[in-house]
């Protein structure tokens, strides 16, 4: 079948999708914590590439989406029709290079800039014609760890009174020698400062706190691992921090030279349990079935936290004793299918108005704009063979 061909087919089911979602009748009802929320689709992103791409970045000032080749990492810049703007060839040691590694993810900066956070290598930013303009060194202070991620970048540039500036999170600004929980316990989490803000204009930065002080393990001098995920909302000049670990959400107000607390919020699901297992230091550790966060958006003013559901902790072992790689066995990828799930918790107004435990339909939570839409992305396994990328563009039924 040809590209067009599918293409038209495309459009056709979008179109079927669309009538039966919109319109759709639902009663007016109240919502809550437990709320069982829908995602309705609105509209799609197609962009005819072979390669398969993830959304970093959209700005509504330009229309123009910063996206990334999942396995090159090389940046796309392309139109919200899903025209190819332009192919940053930045991919080498060049002087308008980033190495050939790449960067861990791209994001746009005003009407005119984007930045690459590059692999140990600081934060580059260039101009939409691929002119390296600056660079800011970066910031860590040893390599003690790395995660990379398919559909997250974990800083995010604004401007604010004419000046550039990014916040993100560098786990590597926290030495495990020098800063070892095995001996201070939750005293950890009042010096493993790994938020910041970076100024483009003098390359200084500032260390955020990262485990707030309201946070119920920092309370209760409980030491339950380590690990936040951080958003922000440049429009609101609005940050919010989630500890992996825990059902607290904490909303910050960055419109002035500290961040100010807003909102705790509490979250909800019934799949979270209530209590944070404590950190044993010893092989239990490893076995351990407990639901952490692993993502955060803003979705508009809204924000949606996610997790995943975990494999028991008595299967695992029973995995882990039948084989040391246990992840390359069929019965590791039944119960993942079994036990693995993912769940959605919905923020709105500084409170939860609901959970999401399932898409309307296969893909990955790919992005969220600014003006409440969400993307899914199925590019990487999709259910029929195609040779361009689908951004499928949802938005929450009210």
């Amino acid at each position: 079948m040809s590209s067009c061909m599918k293409k038209l087919g495309f459009v056709y089911f979008l179109v079927a999708y669309c009538t039966v979602a919109c319109t759709s009748s639902e009663e007016n009802r109240e919502v809550g914590p437990a709320t069982k929320l829908t995602l309705e689709l609105v509209d799609s992103l197609v962009v005819d590439e072979l390669n398969t791409l993830v959304i970093d970045d959209y700005s509504p000032e330009t229309g123009y989406f910063l996206l990334r080749a999942l396995r090159s990492r090389k940046p796309y810049l392309v139109d919200e029709k899903g025209t190819i703007l332009q192919v940053f060839d930045v991919l080498d040691d060049g002087p308008n290079g980033l190495g050939a590694n790449g960067a861990f993810g791209y994001r746009l900066l005003g009407r005119d800039r984007w930045v690459a956070e590059v692999v140990f290598n600081g934060y580059h930013v260039y101009d939409l014609a691929g002119k390296k303009l600056t660079h800011l060194p970066s910031l860590q202070k040893g390599m003690f760890g790395m995660s990379v991620y398919h559909y997250q970048t974990n800083f995010h540039p604004y401007v604010k009174g004419g000046k550039a500036y990014l916040v993100g999170k560098e786990s590597n600004l926290v030495n495990p020698v020098e800063l070892n929980p095995k001996e201070i316990g939750a005293a950890y989490y009042d010096s493993a400062n790994i938020l910041f803000r970076y100024s483009l204009a003098d390359s200084t930065h500032q260390l955020l706190e990262t485990y707030p002080k309201g946070w119920t393990p920092r309370i209760e001098g409980s030491f339950v691992g380590s690990g936040v995920i951080m958003a922000f909302h440049p429009g609101k000049q609005e940050m919010a921090v989630l500890p992996v670990k825990g059902n607290q959400l904490f909303v910050y107000d960055f419109s002035g030279e500290e961040p100010i607390l807003r909102d705790t919020v509490e979250l909800f699901h019934k799949d979270r349990p209530l209590q944070v297992p404590v950190v044993k230091f010893s092989e239990e550790d490893q076995f351990s079935d407990y639901p952490s966060f692993f993502d955060l958006r803003y979705a508009g003013d809204d924000l949606v936290a996610v997790f995943s559901t975990k494999i028991p902790t008595d299967v695992m072992r029973q995995l882990r004793a039948g084989s040391e790689q246990y992840y390359n066995t069929p019965e590791y990828k039944e119960a993942m299918a079994l036990y693995s799930k993912m769940r959605w918790i919905w923020v709105s107004g500084g409170k939860q108005i609901g959970v999401l435990d399932e898409f309307p339909r296969p893909g990955h939570l790919d992005f969220a704009d600014v003006n409440g839409h969400v993307y899914l992305n199925d590019n990487a396994d999709p259910e029929v063979e195609r040779s361009y990328n689908v951004f499928y563009k949802f938005r929450l039924k009210r």
